[in-house]
């Protein structure tokens, strides 16, 4: 199997990927290595993988990295043409790859990738706006948010870069939660309307988004449905105190919080709020996203 890594170049694990992990995937498969040297370059290093010849693309880093990954691949629009994709956890949350139960160790991938063959897994398109209201399209394979999702990330983006990534999320998390207000929206689905304030509105594919918040604990990466979860203009305390039961996979019985299983949903706003797939800031509304049925191959 002919395999493209790309690892995230800024990783606090990359020297526990080269020493652990590589050695004994290059004993394994023919290997090539493209560490990223700046922000979106795993994008374009997915984007070039298919005229390559490789048969798989392994994503090394968090959830970020991956995002970029499944984008740069899916820019060919070819499905049939496309390299299967995988995961090596290396980041802070690794949501998607615990939903996947991919350990980060050479052994289990290895084994992965020899005794498995990539299993056809759903993605969400995002149809919205960038900064200068131009119309764009991404993808995403774990969860997109908008309200405190958004604006975690912008919090991340303002850390100093001294800080460890664990210590930047943590400190941007708790500046959200006391800073962060609610705001307007308006969405429609195909048997669901919605129009008020939200702490968070959530799109999952996959179980879980922030560092293992699940926000949707039956969802399953190969059925067709995209699961939502909506947190409305609930007291802080309160959404704090849910949060704890949120993260022990459990969901909260409250009519301020609202699971839905859809096709796709429209979102627009009196604002121009931001969306962000991965913990990476994608566009901002209006918006429109959607399922797309086994789009690529994923090993998991």
């Amino acid at each position: 199997m002919k395999i493209l890594i790309i690892l995230n170049g800024i990783s606090r694990k990359k020297n526990f990927f080269y020493r652990e992990i590589l050695p004994a995937l290059q004993e394994n498969f023919e290997i090539t290595l493209a560490e990223t040297a700046y922000a979106s370059h795993a994008t374009r290093l997915a984007s070039e993988a298919p005229s390559q010849g490789f048969d798989c693309v392994l994503s090394a880093g968090g959830d970020g990295t991956l995002h970029q990954v499944i984008n740069g691949i899916l820019l060919n629009g070819n499905s049939d043409a496309l390299p299967s994709i995988g995961v090596i956890p290396l980041g802070s949350g690794n949501d998607f790859a615990t939903a996947c139960e991919i350990e980060t160790n050479a052994t289990s991938i290895i084994k992965l990738l020899k005794e498995n063959s990539p299993k056809p897994t759903d993605v969400g398109k995002i149809l919205c706006e960038d900064s200068h209201g131009n119309k764009i399209q991404k993808y995403f394979i774990n969860v997109c948010s908008l309200g405190m999702g958004p604006a975690t990330v912008q919090q991340m983006e303002k850390s100093p870069k001294w800080m460890s990534a664990d210590l930047r999320y943590f400190t941007a998390i708790v500046q959200t939660f006391f800073n962060h207000q609610p705001e307007k929206i308006s969405l429609k689905t195909e048997n669901w309307e919605f129009s008020g304030k939200v702490r968070v509105f959530a799109v999952a594919n996959g179980k879980s988004f922030g560092n293992k918040i699940f926000i949707a604990p039956d969802a399953k990466m190969e059925d067709g449905w995209l699961n939502t979860f909506l947190a409305s203009d609930l007291p802080l305390a309160k959404f704090l105190w849910y949060l704890q039961t949120i993260k022990q996979k459990k969901k909260i019985t409250d009519s301020r919080i609202e699971y839905t299983k859809v096709k796709e949903v429209s979102l627009s706003s009196p604002q121009k709020l931001l969306l962000e797939a991965e913990g990476e800031l994608v566009g901002q509304l209006p918006a429109q996203i959607e399922i797309i049925e086994n789009r690529i191959k994923f090993f998991r």
